[in-house]
């Protein structure tokens, strides 16, 4: 009898810190702030995302791949100029478990507005995907 509880014990065990050591759900998502004059908009896997000024969008539920991006700004008044530079369209590849930031800020000078995008990810740049064989990444 003392053996078998001393069984369960160990095997309850070793259930318990392989279950709690796992991450059950690996998600991949992407944080969006908006720190510019205006609105912005995402438009990414054919939906149009919005965020307020000042506001931050999460969006999650990528699967792991590559996907495109653009991004639509208003203009504040004032303004007589508009351009958007950096990040503003692209590619977001993800990964088992990748975040994305993307920042939007601006500049008002003269009447020349202008959006930047600063995208980073929290994937290592140096890591190779062990599931990539070349051909279907």
């Amino acid at each position: 009898m003392k053996k078998q509880i001393i069984f369960l014990f160990v095997l309850a065990t070793m259930a318990l810190v392989g279950f709690t050591s796992c991450e059950p759900f690996i998600e991949n998502k992407i944080i969006a702030r908006n720190l510019a004059a205006a609105e912005v908009k995402i438009n990414i896997r054919g939906q149009i995302h919005s965020i307020a000024v000042g506001e931050t969008l999460v969006l999650s539920d990528f699967k792991k791949g590559t996907f495109e991006y653009e991004t639509i700004y208003a203009v504040p008044v004032g303004a007589t100029d508009f351009s958007a530079e950096g990040d503003v369209a692209g590619e977001m590849v993800f990964n088992a478990g990748t975040e994305v930031l993307l920042v939007y800020t601006s500049t008002l000078t003269e009447g020349a507005y202008v959006v930047y995008g600063s995208i980073t990810t929290s994937d290592d740049v140096n890591r190779v995907d062990p599931f990539d064989d070349g051909e279907n990444p």
